[in-house]
């Protein structure tokens, strides 16, 4: 019993620091704000709970993250952002979110509700969840529908809140 969850504490700290590594190109830089530069960039360990699973690996490796520091500097400068937060209803409503995100459309509805709540495809989309797992997933899918300016909070609404 402790040589198992020796080796299960251990295989855990070595996919944390796998998973620190792998984040990097997928995280939008704050030290260059014209620009936008990908870093690897690890926000939680909500990443490397799921690296395990290939798909989801795969999805988070080929979308655009952003982290909660650049996206307080494009919210104070005022850029036009639709921060969108992905979180089932009843979280949306009672739990506190990021300050500023007026549209809900939980990721159970996004393929659906974004045709008809998200018209201009090219739009600055930041998309919020509660780890930025289902974030990452969301933002996944209007990437694969077309939507061209899309990024993913790393840590989420949890990472924003730190």
């Amino acid at each position: 019993m402790i040589m198992k969850t020796t080796l299960t504490a251990l295989a855990l700290i070595a996919t944390i620091g796998a998973t620190a590594t792998y984040a990097n190109s997928h995280a939008e830089s704050a030290s260059d704000a014209g620009d936008a530069e990908k870093t690897r960039v690890i926000s939680d360990t909500s990443i490397a709970i799921y690296s395990q699973n290939p798909y989801i690996q795969s999805v988070m490796e080929d979308t655009t993250h952003i982290q909660a520091a650049r996206l307080k500097e494009i919210m104070d400068r005022g850029d036009e952002i639709i921060l969108l937060d992905v979180r089932p209803r009843a979280e949306f409503e009672s739990t506190p979110g990021i300050e500023g995100t007026a549209m809900n459309i939980p990721r159970n509805f996004i393929e659906v509700e974004a045709y008809e709540q998200l018209e201009d495809k090219d739009a600055s989309i930041i998309i919020v969840s509660s780890k930025g797992i289902r974030g990452g997933l969301a933002a996944h899918t209007l990437q694969a529908m077309g939507y061209t300016n899309v990024r993913n909070l790393l840590g989420g609404v949890e990472g924003w809140t730190k």
